[in-house]
């Protein structure tokens, strides 16, 4: 079982870390060329700015999903190191199911904000895009960001608690370090 959830996870994080860089590539590029069409041929590309904000929007929710991969979001460890072992774990599940329940409860408010953009028609000023589209990453990201903890969760339920206090407090880290995922 664990080894179906971490392909699972692996693919995720790959489709995540591909999409960041493109994403953010195309943002940077698409500024700096409508800098340099601005100063030095006195034309502006007049979408260049909405196209830019939404695709780091997008990268930076792509990101915030992956960050749950490579537990990179903000912890209290070193109080929750200071636990016996079997409150250790306890806490860990508890706190991974608080937001576990956040992430579904925005997956669920980004399912019905791109429902209500779909029937009402909006699109954005400059590309003409309909917001439906726009805000699909927000259900996207959330549903992935929610795998990835849901994962987690199982990761720790299935690790001994004396483990989890030897290996530190974020499960599956070290492995991730190991393979150079993160430093």
């Amino acid at each position: 079982m664990r080894k179906t959830l971490e392909k699972i996870d692996n693919i995720l994080g790959a489709i995540d870390k591909t999409l960041m860089i493109i994403l953010a590539s195309s943002a940077t590029i698409l500024a700096f060329v409508n800098v340099v069409a601005r100063y030095v041929f006195n034309a502006s590309i007049v979408w260049a700015g909405e196209l830019t904000t939404y695709l780091f929007i997008w990268m930076t929710l792509f990101g915030a999903s992956y960050g749950f991969e490579v537990e990179m979001h903000m912890s209290f460890n070193a109080l929750v190191k200071a636990l016996p072992a079997k409150l250790c774990k306890l806490v860990m599940i508890l706190s991974r199911l608080i937001v576990l329940f956040f992430l579904v409860m925005l997956a669920y408010l980004g399912i019905q904000l791109v429902k209500f953009d779909y029937m009402t028609g909006q699109v954005s000023i400059d590309l003409q895009i309909p917001f439906w589209i726009i805000y699909l990453v927000v259900p996207i990201t959330m549903i992935t960001a929610t795998w990835r903890v849901f994962v987690k969760i199982i990761d720790i339920i299935l690790t001994p608690a004396s483990e989890l206090k030897k290996m530190g407090i974020d499960v599956g880290l070290e492995e991730k370090e190991k393979e150079g995922l993160i430093e």
